[in-house]
């Protein structure tokens, strides 16, 4: 019994691991986004295995799994990185036309909290460029907006 123990304790442990690096299908089907969920580095991946930096690793990798997350949006090349322990929030943008177009931008650089663990989700709004911000702990709300168009355009405000 003790064996079978050690066993299943070392398949999960490996399984939470596992869990560093997430992919995410776009619609173009050639492309995928490969997100460490530890630092919130983004690579776009492309099946001729190219790969290419969307957004840069922003915290250490001794950082807990499942720290960011990507929510895509309805404009199929932006996605939104999430760091769900401090509400940060930055636009990715990937692209086939080349590395002029494929790059992030900060919409939330304020840390709103120094938790330990992912407290903050968003959720869509009707327009497809603005969305809430939720700590999930505290109810408090915020909405954002990210753009296509200069930093003017995206913003975050208390709600």
């Amino acid at each position: 019994m003790k064996r079978l123990l050690i066993i299943f304790a070392l398949l999960f442990s490996t399984t939470l691991y596992a869990q560093t690096y997430k992919l995410y299908q776009t619609e173009n089907i050639h492309n995928q986004l490969r997100l460490n969920s530890k630092t919130g580095e983004v690579f776009q991946i492309q099946n001729d295995g190219q790969r290419f930096l969307v957004h840069a690793a922003i915290t250490p990798e001794s950082e807990k799994p499942s720290r960011y997350i990507l929510y895509k949006t309805k404009n199929i090349w932006n996605y939104i990185l999430l760091d769900k322990f401090t509400g940060k929030l930055w636009q990715c943008q990937y692209s086939v036309e080349g590395p002029e177009h494929r790059s992030s931008w900060i919409i939330n650089p304020d840390e709103l909290s120094t938790s330990e663990n992912g407290k903050f989700t968003i959720q869509p709004l009707t327009s497809m460029f603005q969305f809430y911000l939720i700590n999930e702990e505290t109810g408090d709300m915020w909405k954002f907006q990210w753009s296509t168009e200069s930093g003017e355009y995206r913003w975050i405000e208390r709600f």
